[in-house]
Parts: C-alpha cells; sequence; structure tokens
C-alpha cells in the first residue's frame, strides 16, 4: 500500500479498541469517524494519524499511538473514567494539518457506553455537513446541556418556523425534537442547568410574544417544552442574559413601538418556570442593544452597550447591571467611541468585551472595533477587514478564547462568504483579526453555536439553503 497517506477508505475500517481492563474484564469503545461531504476539508492524504485518550481539559495522555497506513488501531491499559475523550491528529511529513475530537463520554466496569463520533477533518476549514437543516433566518443556535446544538425560531420565507432542531455531535445526528409557538425575532438562553429558554419576538399577527417557552431535550416528547403564558417579558429586539446563579435577565426592547426600560428576571425553581419584573430600570431605554456578562464569578455584573432610544438614535452611554443588588450602577460611567446598534458584544478571556460591527447614527455600517474593560471603559482596537460583515455576522467564542466571525452582509443585502477570527493580545490588549477559510455559500442572518467538540455549527442563511457546516477550529495543543 501507497506509504504516503492513510487514506479514508482504511479509516473507514479502523477499529478504536481500548482494552480497558479491570479485574479481567475489558470494554471496546469504536467511536464512528465522521468526514465532511467536501473535499477541501477532507483530513485525507496523511502521513502519520496519532490518537490519543485523556481525561477532558487534562494535557496529559492516558493512552497515545501513532499509526501509518495498513497498521489496526488500538490502544490498551485505559483506566475507566467519566470524563474521557479522544483526540485524533493527522500529519503531513512534520505538520499537523487535521484534528478531531469526541465529546466526553464515560466508560465504566458496569456499563457499555454509546459509540461516539469524532468529526475529523481539515483544521481551520469549514466542512460540509450530510444532513440537511430547515433553511430559517433570523433563527437562535445554542447548546444544550450536552453541548449539542439546538437551532430555534426563525423565519422560512416570511413563515415561521416552528421546529427545534438538535445536532448532536455524540451521534452526528440532526432530529426534530420539538415544536415551539410560531413567532419571529425571539431570543434564546441557558436557564437553570437543563433548560433553554425562549423569549420575546412577534407573534404570527405582529404582536409581542407574551409567552416563554422552556425546552429540555432530556424530557419525553410530549413534555419537552414548557410554556409560560402572559408573561412581563412580550417585548421584541430586547436581551436575555444568563447570569451566574442560572437565572436569565432580560432587558429593554420595543414594547409595541414605546423602547423599554424594564428589567425583568426569568428563573426556573423545582421545575416552575417564573418571570418577574424588577424594580431596576435603565437610564437610558433601549432595543438593539446587547448585554454580556462579565465573568464567571459570583454576581458578575452585565455590560449593557449600544441600541437605539426612542428618537431612534444610538445611544452612546453604556450601563452596567449588578446581579446582587438586581439594579443598574449609580457610579458607572463609560460611553462607546462609536455608538450603534445591531452589533455584537463578545467576552474575551481576560473578561474584557469586544464589540463588532453594527449601524451608526447616519445607518451606515461601522468598521471600527471597540474593547471594554471595567479599569478602561471602551477603547478603540482597530478596524473590521473591508469584506467582513457588519450586520447579520455571527460571533462565536472558540475553545482557545478567539472569536470567530462569519458571513454577515454590508450594505443589508448582499449575503457573504468570509470569515475572520479576532484573537486578543494579552500583552498590550490589541485586537488581531485575520481571515481563515470562507464559508461553503454566502450566508446573512444564520446561526452559529460551540458544540461539545470545539467545532463550530452553521446553519441557515439568506439563500434558504438546507446545507450546514462546521468550523474546526485548530487544536491548540488539546481543545
Amino acid at each position: 500500500m501507497d506509504a504516503q497517506a492513510v487514506g479514508a477508505e482504511v479509516l473507514k475500517r479502523l477499529v478504536f479498541a481500548f482494552a480497558l481492563a479491570s479485574c479481567g474484564d475489558g470494554v471496546v469503545v469504536a467511536p464512528v469517524i465522521d468526514e465532511p461531504t467536501n473535499t477541501n476539508a477532507s483530513a485525507f492524504p496523511l502521513d502519520t494519524l496519532v490518537v490519543e485518550v485523556a481525561h477532558q481539559g487534562d494535557p496529559m495522555d492516558l493512552e497515545s499511538e501513532t499509526f501509518v497506513s495498513g497498521q489496526s488501531v488500538a490502544l490498551s491499559g485505559v483506566p475507566f473514567g467519566d470524563d474521557l475523550v479522544i483526540h485524533m491528529t493527522g500529519s503531513v511529513g512534520q505538520s499537523e494539518v487535521a484534528y478531531g475530537r469526541t465529546c466526553e463520554f464515560a466508560v465504566s466496569e458496569t456499563s457499555q457506553p454509546e459509540t461516539p463520533h469524532l468529526f475529523f477533518s481539515r483544521s481551520v476549514k469549514f466542512a460540509d455537513l450530510d444532513v440537511a437543516f430547515e433553511p430559517r433566518t433570523g433563527g437562535a443556535a445554542i447548546a444544550d446541556q450536552h453541548g449539542a446544538g439546538l437551532v430555534i425560531g426563525g423565519a422560512n420565507q416570511g413563515a415561521s418556523v416552528t421546529d427545534v432542531e438538535r445536532f448532536d455531535p455524540m451521534t452526528g445526528e440532526r432530529t426534530v425534537i420539538a415544536g415551539v409557538q410560531p413567532r419571529i425575532g425571539a431570543v434564546a438562553a441557558a436557564l437553570g442547568t437543563t433548560g433553554v429558554v425562549l423569549i420575546g419576538g412577534t407573534d404570527m399577527a405582529g404582536a409581542d410574544a407574551t409567552f416563554i417557552e422552556v425546552i429540555d431535550p432530556d424530557q419525553p416528547d410530549a413534555g419537552r417544552v414548557d410554556e409560560l403564558d402572559q408573561t412581563v417579558t412580550g417585548r421584541t429586539d430586547l436581551t436575555a442574559t444568563t447570569l451566574t446563579a442560572g437565572d436569565v435577565i432580560v432587558i429593554g426592547g420595543l414594547d409595541g413601538t414605546t423602547v423599554s426600560g424594564s428589567v425583568d428576571d426569568v428563573a426556573i425553581a423545582n421545575g416552575t418556570v417564573s418571570a418577574i419584573a424588577l424594580r431596576a430600570q435603565l437610564a437610558h431605554p433601549r432595543h438593539a442593544h446587547t448585554a454580556t456578562r462579565l465573568g464567571n464569578d459570583e454576581g458578575a455584573p452585565v455590560l449593557i452597550a449600544g441600541g437605539l432610544d426612542g428618537s431612534g438614535a444610538p445611544v452612546a452611554a453604556a450601563e452596567l447591571y449588578k446581579p446582587l443588588s438586581e439594579d443598574f450602577s449609580t457610579s458607572f460611567a463609560a460611553n462607546m467611541n462609536v455608538p450603534r446598534s445591531q452589533h455584537q458584544a463578545v467576552r474575551m478571556p481576560d473578561n474584557s468585551v469586544l464589540v463588532v460591527g453594527g449601524v451608526d447614527a447616519t445607518g451606515a455600517g461601522v468598521d471600527t472595533l471597540e474593547l471594554f474593560s471595567l479599569d478602561g471603559g471602551f477603547v478603540q482596537v482597530g478596524t473590521l477587514p473591508p469584506t467582513a460583515g457588519l450586520t447579520g455576522f455571527t460571533a462565536t467564542t472558540l475553545p482557545d478564547g478567539r472569536v470567530l466571525l462569519t458571513g454577515g452582509t454590508r450594505d443589508g443585502a448582499t449575503p457573504l462568504p468570509t470569515a475572520f477570527i479576532a484573537s486578543l493580545d494579552p500583552i498590550d490588549g490589541s485586537v488581531d483579526v485575520v481571515a481563515t477559510d470562507s464559508l461553503s455559500i454566502p450566508r446573512m442572518n444564520h446561526q452559529a453555536t460551540l458544540l461539545c467538540d470545539g467545532t463550530v455549527l452553521i446553519t441557515g442563511g439568506t439563500d434558504g439553503t438546507q446545507i450546514a457546516e462546521r468550523y474546526n477550529p485548530p487544536s491548540a495543543g488539546r481543545r
């Protein structure tokens, strides 16, 4: 057999047999290797293949071996564990060009795990999937409690999409797990430890949706969606942010045509969902803004930035919500350099917030990047490349803390196929934005979410396509 590669057909025949011995007994785990359908993202040809087993997040291998073409793959002596991950790296010469890992799985003496899937493709590539998703624009994408991707809401040719689609990287399957009420423009957030809450938007009559829906994939079919009617959150263009305590803070938006300063708390206790209006009020009522939690510490504050006021002008003044006092800071004062709406705000590894894109007071797209910190306020840190989307793009935090920007539009109508990586320099606080692989198709108002294996699922967009993609970030040592 040609020594230049471990071919795709050979790989498909490999059995990853992990002899997990205990008292003379063994367990065999046989991962299924999923591959992209587009050849430019395929991992092959390769010279060598390294397979490793480790505990989740641990840089040390429990077992590791290197294989070449024609060899069978068998790793032995791996101990039992409830947080195991399989890593696989492909190289050409001395260069690592392909990577994949499973989500976390468990192996014990008494339980045989389900066969985990490992998505293997070229690094920093968008890989087409062989599963079709329902076409939708403006929907929400969020990871559930197991690290699978949920795609919810949105519209298809003006009609509300009610199917809740779930993509599980542990099986490589897309399923419709539930249906939600017809509405457009709802926002999604994680609620507690087991649910995803869908809030706001408009129903099919154009009225504000006053109901809240909680989706729990672990429940039986008929009980996966729990609905709470006639709530205080019936607004559009609002934000929903998960606090460290697990409840969701809902801020601002449009109440009919009135710009709202309201703040509501959505919580779940003993299986019961509640939504209450808090006494806190925005000093500057706004909609089309962002609300970003500044860290994972208990009571971490939430930065409210940008948006439009009652006159339709972008709001320069930011506000800081403090969950422990259930009110806004009276001593906080920070103004954006370029007031904007329809932007994205992403927390960086040092708990600063990167503000990307949006529209300014003249209606023009904003290229200026701003970085907010509690110590320094808003600082301009560069500009977006001239082919990056300014609205309708997605911003997804990768496992290594960098941010993937995909698609969007610059003129409000033409979707873009471009993608970029934004990274923070921890030494001088600057932000670099560099191009990465292009999307298979141009997209705007699409959905993106990070999965438990470290890949990013991309769905939907303006052309009504059913094609889904996964971006495979670099391993960064071990993601």
